[in-house]
């Protein structure tokens, strides 16, 4: 890993306003990330309570992330799911709560899966188009229903490990961030994790410093033809070993 040197708050700010914006929004075909450093952050589980402080962290460096949310939460917290979407960033599948499906019959996923899908379409206006299932586990009957509604499964490619008791310390986290952080990766970690929420002001702010551009997942894999219910990034996945709170 190389060093990484702790940057001036006002330069990281400076440095994070003249982020990029996907091809789309600049008028070109050309994949936003064919040509700018980019890593997509990713959080799992929410919308949580830390989910605003972390929308406001977001916003002062331009990052976009993709946030997985659970049915059962967009359910109960439908305004903050809202605030995800209406701050600009990507809202992913993440089931309708914990439950791995690989421990589930085909009509138990279809409804843990189809209910969440509808749900933040009702929600937010938009059907999602990505999913990731709890734990990273999947079967032959994931990929089928993911297919059937569109949707690819994103694991990520990279994990701070958070959903590990032991490794709930901000500082911990921070170096594991900065550890994992690589052009190209989608990185795993929770919104519900308050040590991962308070890390990351430091590491946008020195991941910034390196030249990353924060996008979400779609804007990553612009250019790529996806098939649904394949998995992407096209790289080994994260651990699938998820603890238990």
């Amino acid at each position: 890993m190389a060093v990484r040197r702790l940057i001036p708050l006002a330069v990281a700010c400076a440095l994070a306003a003249a982020t990029g914006t996907p091809a789309q929004a600049r008028g070109t075909d050309e994949p936003y990330c064919a040509t700018h450093k980019c890593i997509a952050l990713t959080f799992d589980d929410g919308p949580g309570p830390y989910v605003q402080t972390l929308l406001k962290t977001l916003s002062e460096y331009k990052a976009k992330a993709t946030f997985f949310v659970i049915g059962s939460e967009v359910k109960k917290h439908p305004k903050l799911t809202q605030l995800i979407a209406k701050s600009g960033h990507e809202i992913g599948n993440h089931s309708w709560d914990a439950s791995y499906l690989t421990s589930l019959k085909y009509a138990e996923i279809n409804k843990k899966i189809g209910d969440t899908q509808r749900l933040i379409q009702k929600t937010t206006g938009k059907a999602p188009k990505l999913f990731r299932a709890p734990g990273g586990l999947r079967n032959g009957g994931v990929e089928e229903i993911t297919a059937k509604l569109g949707l690819i499964q994103v694991p990520g490619t990279t994990a701070t490990k958070d959903y590990i008791k032991d490794y709930r310390h901000v500082d911990f986290l921070t170096n594991r961030a900065l550890d994992v952080a690589g052009e190209g990766e989608v990185v795993l970690m929770h919104e519900t994790v308050k040590e991962t929420v308070e890390s990351m002001p430091e590491v946008l702010q020195m991941l910034t410093a390196e030249g990353y551009s924060f996008v979400t997942v779609s804007t990553l894999l612009e250019g790529q033809e996806l098939t649904p219910g394949q998995v992407y990034p096209d790289q080994p996945g994260v651990e699938t070993t998820t603890a238990v709170d």
